[in-house]
């Protein structure tokens, strides 16, 4: 069976589709890591200070001031509504392992979506070339 260049076009438009969604994925993963980064400065901030007052986020730019009595804890959400209380050393050690773990992710995801966007160059390349032999 003959490839058409409708084919392949409609190959380059699910490789774009894919390319949309890798795009997708890696805004959400960034979207985390900026989260888990501004979690370990948090932290980093309360280990200077002994006790006093905190201001807390509760979202839409929104905070509330709370008095801090003891900052050598925290609970850290280890997922599946698991959460653990760990010293703030602990904390960080378990930001900074899914920081990196989600910066691999984005790595292999940038890594995907490199070679769609070669395999797409490819495709167009013999589209370009079928319709130019049609031309001639």
């Amino acid at each position: 069976m003959e490839e058409s260049p409708d084919t392949y076009l409609a190959m380059i438009e699910m490789y774009r589709e894919q390319m949309e969604n890798i795009e997708m994925q890696s805004t959400y993963i960034k979207a985390i890591i900026d989260d888990y980064v501004k979690a370990k400065l948090t932290i980093e901030n309360l280990e200077k200070r002994e006790k006093g007052e905190i201001l807390i986020p509760i979202g839409g730019g929104v905070f509330v001031p709370a008095k801090c009595e003891d900052v050598s804890k925290v609970l850290v959400s280890e997922g599946a509504d698991i959460v653990i209380k760990k010293d703030l050393k602990d904390a960080k050690e378990s930001l900074d392992r899914n920081i990196n773990a989600l910066q691999e992710n984005l790595k292999q995801l940038n890594e995907m979506y490199q070679r769609i966007q070669n395999r797409i160059e490819e495709l167009s390349e013999k589209v370009r070339e079928m319709v130019g032999e049609r031309k001639g």
